[in-house]
């Protein structure tokens, strides 16, 4: 929770691992239903005045990242797709700590708490 000596990046770096741990967790949770969930990194930097402020350069246009999200959105190649991470238009491996499976029970519990609700137990097969 960073709740003593805050860093912005170390922050941000666990949020990230955290919406792909939250998103492996919740595909889980959806087999069998037909919903796809997926986690996406679109680029790396791309260029927007956010970035231009804070790092002073760009690795990547905007257009980059857009057209990472609208294949995994729409594209037949991913339709039946779940529970996987990519990077830019391509699958990828996400960080190993991504695939555990009781750190990922952990963070659900953790979810349900802050959100002061309790989502319905994953059944693991």
């Amino acid at each position: 929770m960073l709740e003593r000596g805050y860093d912005a990046m170390e922050a941000y770096s666990q949020s990230k691992l955290a919406q792909v741990m939250f998103t492996f967790e919740l595909a889980e949770h959806l087999r069998g239903t037909g919903v796809s969930v997926n986690a996406l990194h679109p680029a790396s930097l791309m260029d927007t005045k956010m970035v231009q402020s804070t790092f002073g350069y760009s690795m990547s246009t905007v257009e980059e990242g857009t057209e990472a999200v609208v294949r995994l959105a729409v594209s037949q190649e991913v339709d039946k797709v779940t529970g996987r991470y990519f990077d830019g238009k391509r699958e990828a491996r996400a960080n190993r700590q991504a695939y555990d499976p009781q750190a990922r029970h952990r963070l659900w519990v953790l979810s349900e708490q802050l959100c002061g609700r309790l989502l319905e137990p994953v059944v693991r097969r």
